[in-house]
């Protein structure tokens, strides 16, 4: 896969145009709760505590540059994690450390994954965890809080995936893989991600792999479409199922390639689809919550903003 900007890693659609089955259109959405606000930037990236309390986001409604956030749900107070001349995306609390931060920033030119311990006293105390010499975005944590997965540009301009080991310090590429935007299982070494279709019209797809000490197994197309794109895959709490977005399969925004348009969860193993949006806007960077609510952004108000919806499912 050819190395894409930050800005097109976070679609990954290709051209094209093609029909949409009727079954891909349920008659209404669950309802939906807007959690960020403003008239102005943008809001991305939404990620949330473990007991399903805190919202952490990065926003340029205060600056021209993407800061990090987090406030509590149902809350109006936001407490400014990051303040640096520079863009700071994908927040990632740790699920064993809750002041444990990590994420991905371009301070130092290139985007570098960084963590910071306590981000309540020590915000501004961030340790580089990735290497130099790549773009590196896009952290998940283990389920026992000790390694990130994220993903990477190599040499040859691929984007691959690495875990990070925080306690041995080191570093493994994910061997024969290439992907994007990883997402650990909150309980077994498994990890979810978007991979593109070496093909045609490059559509992004939902892969998960697992992990067996340091070797890689059980690679495996979870949802794909011909003529459509799956994306941003999130798991649910329990692992059970994965929620994505889609870019070019829904009715109401045919032919728009350069946005998602609505969300889809799915078994882990790929059965029984179910869309969860139906609005004109575009949804997409989904997040589930413990509390079973997705959290995601969407422009539906006008910008981009970090909505929430408690889907029925079977």
């Amino acid at each position: 896969m050819k190395r894409a900007s930050i800005g097109l890693v976070l679609l990954l659609s290709a051209c094209g145009q093609s029909a949409i089955p009727p079954r891909d259109f349920p008659d209404r959405e669950a309802p939906v709760t807007r959690h960020t606000t403003g008239e102005s930037g943008d809001d991305k990236d939404p990620d949330l505590s473990r007991d399903g309390k805190l919202l952490f986001f990065a926003s340029t409604a205060w600056s021209d540059h993407y800061d990090i956030y987090a406030k509590s749900i149902g809350g109006n107070v936001l407490t400014r994690i990051t303040s640096e001349e520079s863009d700071e995306r994908f927040p990632k609390v740790n699920p064993r450390q809750p002041r444990m931060l990590a994420f991905c920033s371009n301070l130092n030119g290139e985007w570098d994954i960084f963590v910071v311990e306590d981000y309540v006293r020590e915000p501004a105390k961030w340790v580089r965890v990735s290497e130099t010499g790549s773009d590196d975005i896009h952290p998940s944590w283990s389920p026992d809080g000790t390694k990130v997965v994220y993903c990477s540009t190599s040499g040859d301009g691929m984007w691959v995936l690495k875990v990070r080991d925080l306690l041995l310090g080191r570093t493994q590429v994910l061997e024969g893989v290439d992907g994007l935007l990883p997402e650990w299982h909150p309980v077994e070494d498994r990890i979810v991600f978007q991979r593109m279709r070496h093909r045609d019209r490059w559509f992004g797809s939902v892969w998960t792999l697992e992990l067996d000490r340091d070797m890689v197994r059980n690679v495996m197309a979870v949802y794909s479409g011909d003529a459509w794109a799956a994306i941003n895959p999130s798991w649910s709490p329990d692992g059970s199922k994965i929620v994505f977005a889609t870019v070019a399969r829904s009715r109401a925004r045919a032919g728009v390639f350069e946005e998602a348009d609505d969300l889809w969860a799915v078994d882990a193993d790929g059965s029984h689809p179910v869309r969860l949006t139906t609005d004109a806007a575009a949804d997409w960077m989904p997040a589930w919550s413990a509390t079973g609510e997705v959290f995601f952004v969407s422009r539906r108000s006008g910008r981009n903003r970090v909505w929430s919806m408690k889907p029925a499912l079977p």
